[in-house]
């Protein structure tokens, strides 16, 4: 079955575009941020940890978990715009990630809850 069929997560960064589902993270599965090269989404930046931040599920729900040294930007389709340093914020619609620094400075992640 194909993963777009089921309840999941769209990331695009830098042209590419990545699915994660809640199968793969009942399985075990975390997908990772960071500069590191076997990170799932590699975002270079000099404010960017090896493995920045990665995704994980709770119940029906995404969510981005922070474990870096500068933390991450998160803006929801409210527009409303969280940091987050080593905790969680629970991704939803369609929005923005910014690793280490401001949604202006960098070129953010997009990302897109599909239910």
């Amino acid at each position: 079955m194909d993963a777009r069929a089921l309840p999941h997560i769209e990331i695009v960064y830098a042209d590419t575009e990545s699915v994660f589902t809640h199968a793969q993270a009942k399985s075990g599965k975390r997908f990772s941020l960071g500069c590191e090269k076997r990170c799932d989404v590699v975002v270079p930046g000099e404010h960017i940890s090896r493995s920045h931040a990665y995704i994980e599920t709770e119940r029906s729900d995404f969510f981005l978990v922070d474990s870096s040294t500068n933390g991450t930007f998160v803006q929801t389709e409210d527009e409303r715009v969280q940091f987050v340093h080593r905790g969680r914020v629970r991704l939803w619609g369609t929005g923005w990630i910014s690793l280490g620094e401001a949604l202006h400075a960098g070129k953010p992640v997009l990302f897109r809850e599909m239910v």
